[in-house]
């Protein structure tokens, strides 16, 4: 199967992505309204952590959140067509397999739907990200703060849209976590191919360079952050095929492409990780004429089975 990276069932890789977040901004990722005895009108979200007690969080899911938008604005502005990831806005609605399943066909006929010209719809984010027929292929850890943090609190209030002057009554209390603060950062990505690998390395940048940012009141100046001290590491059972070798990370389908790996044989840290990322984002933007094409045929990639025109999805 030459797309057998849509499916979870055989471990082809493992890539790690760990490193720091500095929040440039104040940085507010809420709980919600506060009870009726806080000090604040809205706190920010903490979880108990032994021997620390209660600390702010990035909670994984509001990682997989902006990646995905991001993405998904990313893959717009190159033209493909893909869904919102939401209900009744997704390629798929959960019930895709049903008769597969009951008639005891099992995994290859499921990864078969999603390739034939004739099969089931996914687009590449469906893919990445997951939907109600498949399950991801990212996963977020939670972000919690390495070394000291520090609460702030600000007094906002509503604008009138009429007068432009504060609205009367309005006032409110937010709670959010003072610039300057050090988080953890964890991304796993299974079986991914290199250019839904650069993909993401996209979306790391439009995050680092302020263009993207994280959490709650946005417009208010909250939420710029960057990322430091990155770390890269592949695990592959068959590293010759799935992994890294001889000096290159392997392509996974007919769309991609091989991509240079400097560091050592497994890991890529520092200026090391930064040259993957850069190779890879090389990788997404080399795939996008054949992306393009099965985007157009609606997401049946059987149309670059038979080989991929020429220059597209080959490295440089």
């Amino acid at each position: 199967m030459e797309f057998e990276w849509f499916g979870l069932h055989k471990l082809l890789r493992r890539v790690v992505l760990e490193g720091v977040v500095v929040n440039d901004e104040p940085l507010r990722v809420g709980a919600g309204a506060g009870g009726y005895f806080e000090p604040v009108d809205l706190v920010v979200l903490k979880v108990k952590l032994p021997g620390k007690g209660a600390v702010p969080v990035v909670p994984g899911s509001s990682w997989k959140g902006v990646f995905r938008s991001t993405a998904y604005s990313i893959a717009l502005v190159e033209g493909l067509k893909v869904c919102e990831g939401l209900p009744n806005a997704t390629c798929m609605q959960g019930n895709e397999f049903e008769y597969v399943e009951r008639a005891g066909e099992g995994l290859s006929k499921k990864l078969e739907m999603l390739v034939k010209a004739d099969g089931v719809k996914a687009c590449l984010l469906c893919l990445i990200f997951g939907s109600p027929s498949l399950a991801s292929h990212v996963y977020f850890g939670e972000s919690y703060p390495l070394d000291g943090y520090a609460l702030g609190y600000r007094t906002c209030v509503a604008i009138s849209r009429r007068t432009g002057a504060a609205y009367r009554g309005m006032l409110f209390t937010v709670e959010y976590v003072e610039p300057g603060c050090k988080w953890s950062f964890r991304l796993v990505a299974e079986n991914l191919p290199n250019y839904a690998l650069g993909l993401l390395a996209e979306v790391i940048e439009h995050i680092s360079s302020g263009l993207v940012k994280v959490g709650g009141l946005k417009s208010r100046g909250f939420g710029r952050v960057h990322f430091e001290d990155l770390k890269l590491r592949v695990y592959s059972p068959k590293p010759e095929e799935y992994g890294v070798y001889a000096g290159v990370l392997k392509p996974l389908d007919p769309v991609d492409s091989e991509v240079r790996w400097t560091g050592s044989s497994m890991v890529a840290e520092g200026e090391d990780a930064c040259r993957v990322l850069e190779e890879l984002r090389g990788a997404w933007r080399r795939g996008l004429d054949a992306l393009k094409r099965v985007s157009k045929e609606g997401w049946r990639w059987e149309v670059v089975l038979g080989g991929v025109q020429a220059g597209e999805g080959k490295p440089s």
